[in-house]
């Protein structure tokens, strides 16, 4: 079966879910099905050799994960590198993520529009949930959530309330019922927002004046309730057998904190862990297909590799330089030579190709010669007669690409694109440092260009993807660049789903037009584990297999995930 078979058959049997089981009440179906992409295009399924038919449920299971291991909320976790190991515990209003553009009911029944220009919205919140302490969900736990968002520090899902949108008032309505009121459209308030935010226990929160130094194990309504954890080492879950959604099938979980990824990679060989929540490095692929006690997934992960450049530097403030610089770099050269195949080309440009938001068809040109002449236009051209172009007033320039030495594919596509950069005049070095130096360089602003990962969060959710624009690099485009600021302020101003797409569209084509940063690959999403140990695990969007509905039975996962059990004939 060919890839895009196997993509419809998936999309085929969600559908079918979707309607037979009552569980699966929609908030909305896909945005725009006809302008968006409507099926992944990264086919979810297996590459192993042979489909294994293992355990359907397990007593206890060790998976490797790879951020530091603290306390599990909202305000340590800190990134969506492992989001999921929060929604272990956690629920939200509705269920799974932003990247699908619908939202089963979850933790509410229903997430409704309540006013025509869509700034009203109320959500009537399920009953008889239980939290991990045996105490019932309440409305009033979702109305403090929100306010704490909305007021409090700043974490990273705050900004889906205190900024895009900006919900200026939470306040409860009826026994069940919230209202969220905005000062300015939120026509997707039921597909990003209800489906972003973890909902906290007011009586574990209210007394905590900064929630950062909460040190018991966060109590949720998730399937697993946390019971210890140890800094950088571990975290330990037990199921919640009163989870509203059914017990989980799997009892216990440990979650061990494993930072290099060829120790990870060794310990799963070695059965020192029965699963490991990194993407597997595509030249392992071919080399563990046929290992017997192995089965390795590929799962729609919506990660993305981009080449950052610093716009605080003046240089970069000029658009038409970006696009001839986008012109000279090779996306698919990228793709065979640093990630054997196994990735889509970042030629879409961003977001990601897999989004629902994306608009389809989008594609950067790479052009050597259109590049070339780009670059004459704004004035660097090579004066110096050495081969390589100076800056417009004369200066030489040898600009740095800094990458992480633990990150070797990005230490590779940075060669590689010193050499794409070459063939155009441009003079570049790669500057390979310690993941500590990368940081602050890259924090700092002390840098050209740097490489880096970048997570669904980033690439798949449309209020993000306009949330980047607050930041201070975003902010000084907007102001130098008239036409971007008037596509922001249009998407802004749509009080419709379809107006707030097309919007969404038009920035989407400005930006990988004038990028602010230039796309690399997009992995394929490569996952694998040991099948005699489980052997139940799906493909959720934007997660990969790792994830909560992976754990769950057959009722709960509906809506949320897409089977894995066949193989990808590639």
């Amino acid at each position: 079966m060919h890839r895009t078979m196997v993509r419809a058959a998936c999309a085929s049997a969600l559908a079918l879910c979707l309607v037979a089981s009552p569980l699966a009440h929609d908030a909305s179906l896909h945005a725009n099905p006809e302008a968006g992409n409507g099926s992944p295009h990264t086919a979810a399924g297996l590459l192993s050799a042979v489909n294994n038919d293992g355990p359907k449920s397990a007593d206890h299971l060790r998976i490797g994960i790879w951020n530091t291991a603290a306390n599990i909320t909202t305000y340590t976790i800190g990134n969506s590198w492992n989001d999921w190991v929060l929604y272990l515990a956690l629920d939200k209003l509705l269920e799974p993520s932003p990247y699908l553009s619908k939202g089963r009911s979850w933790l509410a029944t229903e997430v409704v529009q309540v006013s025509e220009d869509a700034r009203v919205w109320e959500a009537e919140i399920r009953q008889g949930v239980k939290w991990h302490d045996g105490t019932e969900l309440t409305a009033e736990d979702v109305v403090f959530t929100y306010n704490l968002y909305l007021n409090g520090p700043a974490n990273r899902w705050t900004h889906h309330v205190s900024d895009v949108p900006r919900i200026e008032l939470i306040e409860q309505v009826g026994p069940n019922r919230v209202r969220f009121t905005a000062p300015r459209p939120m026509p997707n308030f039921d597909l990003v927002t209800a489906p972003e935010m973890p909902i906290l226990q007011k009586k574990q929160w209210e007394g905590i004046e900064d929630p950062r130094t909460l040190e018991e194990p966060v109590i949720g309504t998730g399937p697993y309730k946390l019971v210890d954890f140890k800094a950088d080492e571990y975290y330990h879950f037990v199921a919640h057998e009163e989870f509203w959604g059914g017990a989980p099938l799997v009892k216990e979980l440990t979650l061990v904190m494993i930072k290099d990824p060829q120790t990870m990679f060794s310990a799963l060989k070695s059965g020192e862990i029965d699963g490991a929540a990194r993407a597997l490095p595509p030249e392992l692929v071919e080399e563990w297909k046929n290992d017997p006690a192995i089965e390795i997934a590929q799962a729609p992960s919506l990660w993305g590799t981009w080449m950052n450049m610093n716009l605080n530097d003046p240089i970069f403030n000029n658009r038409d330089l970006r696009y001839a610089l986008s012109l000279a770099i090779d996306a698919d050269e990228m793709v065979e030579r640093v990630m054997l195949g196994r990735a889509q080309s970042g030629k879409h440009g961003w977001p990601h190709l897999d989004s629902t938001w994306t608009k389809p068809g989008m594609e950067v040109p790479y052009d050597e010669a259109l590049a070339k002449t780009g670059l004459d236009a704004v004035g660097f051209v090579d004066k110096d007669g050495d081969g390589f172009r100076d800056l417009p007033d004369g200066t030489p320039f040898d600009w740095r690409i800094v990458v992480s030495t633990n990150q070797p594919l990005y230490v590779r596509a940075a060669e590689i694109m010193v050499e794409q950069l070459a063939t155009v005049g441009i003079k570049t070095h790669v500057e390979a440092v310690d993941a500590a130096t990368f940081n602050s360089l890259t924090t700092d602003g002390n840098y050209e260009f740097s490489i880096s990962e970048i997570t669904p969060h980033g690439l798949a959710d449309q209020d993000q993807y306009v949330q980047f624009y607050s930041g201070a690099q975003m902010k000084a485009l907007l102001e130098s660049e008239p036409e971007r600021k008037a596509l922001y302020d249009t998407w802004w101003e749509a009080d419709t789903r379809d107006a707030r797409l097309e919007a969404s569209f038009a920035l989407q084509e400005y930006e990988n037009k004038y990028p602010s940063r230039f796309m690399l690959w997009y992995p394929d999403g490569l996952f694998a584990y040991r099948w005699q140990s489980y052997d139940n695990y799906v493909s959720s969007f934007g997660y990969g297999i790792y994830n909560k509905y992976s754990f769950l039975p057959e009722a709960g996962r509906i809506g949320t995930s897409d089977s894995i059990d066949h193989l990808i004939e590639e």
